[in-house]
């Protein structure tokens, strides 16, 4: 494998996790939060778990006819303090643009580009989406690109566990994103281990075949966690090819023919395609790792375009041409 492909994150050591025991089907009462049981009404909705979300409880699909389709966070890293001893990310320049430009024509979002910043710049960024209100917005999208290891990733100056920011878009925290897709994609190395792939030989015995608008809510309770897909480049403690998830997550997007999937199922391609379509010199495979907390399907359909965003485009073009 070659060095140029992907350079390895300095290891960081686990940190270990605190355990709270409990009965097999009872929290216990001190790490549950207490509300009283009041009836609900919309002036609860503070200090009551119980929250109005744009789709009705059996909707299949998530509400994606909001006024827009939402914020896209891109925070891309190509330089690193000297004392974390890690080289430089090169070579994803034009695929950083490339997903900018899918993400902001083709799925309609309004997309932010952060470069190399500080843990404690990233983390201010992060707080502040998650305080912004997102009533008009379908969701919300992250993208890291970035060194990673142990589950870890790098700021231009430390590392740090993307969980606790993730943790400021449940239902609880971020209201206005409550009952909304809030999607992760992470491009980074979660270990060292190479995956060399498994022969899958060709049996000639086998025959193997081919293969609306949402109506108004009520309250209901939400699990706090619900509405998150996170994407990993790679799955845990296996190291990720600086380009591959990427590259095939833009040919996917871009496609219109996989368009008319909704995202999980693209994600699915995209998948494939890494797992089957790329190889290192050497032959060293890999592939995506998804973890789904999504309750409906998510469908990037086409925003209208205001009437008079129309009028004053075709404006424009005569005002050029009778120049």
């Amino acid at each position: 494998m070659s060095s140029d492909d992907f350079v390895d994150a300095q290891p960081v050591p686990p940190v270990e996790a605190s355990i709270v025991s409990q009965t097999d089907n009872e929290t216990s009462s001190a790490t549950r939060p207490q509300h009283s049981r009041t009836n609900f009404s919309s002036q609860d909705c503070v200090d009551y778990p119980i929250i109005t979300v744009p789709v009705n409880k059996d909707t299949q699909c998530y509400n994606m006819h909001h006024k827009r389709r939402g914020d896209a966070y891109i925070f891309h890293h190509t330089e690193f303090d000297s004392n974390l001893v890690l080289g430089e990310r090169k070579d994803d320049k034009d695929l950083l643009q490339k997903l900018s430009d899918i993400l902001t024509d083709r799925l309609e979002f309004n997309v932010k580009v952060f470069k190399d910043l500080k843990y404690k710049k990233i983390e201010e960024e992060i707080k502040k989406a998650a305080h912004e209100n997102h009533k008009n917005s379908d969701c919300i999208l992250f993208v890291f690109m970035t060194h990673g290891s142990n589950d870890k990733l790098y700021a231009r100056n430390t590392h740090y566990t993307l969980d606790p920011l993730r943790s400021l878009f449940t239902s609880e925290k971020c209201r206005t994103l409550a009952g909304k897709p809030k999607i992760f994609i992470i491009q980074a190395c979660r270990g060292s281990l190479v995956d060399e792939g498994t022969l899958i030989p060709l049996c000639p015995n086998r025959r193997i075949s081919s293969s609306a608008m949402d109506g108004p809510s009520i309250p209901y309770k939400l699990s706090t966690h619900a509405d998150f897909l996170i994407a990993y480049a790679t799955v845990s403690n296996y190291a990720a090819y600086r380009t591959w998830f990427l590259q095939a997550l833009c040919k996917v997007l871009d496609s219109e023919e996989n368009q008319k999937d909704d995202f999980l199922s693209m994600m699915t391609t995209v998948q494939r395609e890494v797992a089957i379509s790329f190889k290192s010199e050497l032959g060293d495979k890999q592939i995506p790792s998804l973890t789904s907390l999504l309750t409906r399907k998510i469908y990037f359909t086409q925003k209208e375009k205001p009437r008079n965003t129309l009028t004053n485009r075709m404006s424009c073009i005569n005002s050029n041409i009778s120049e």
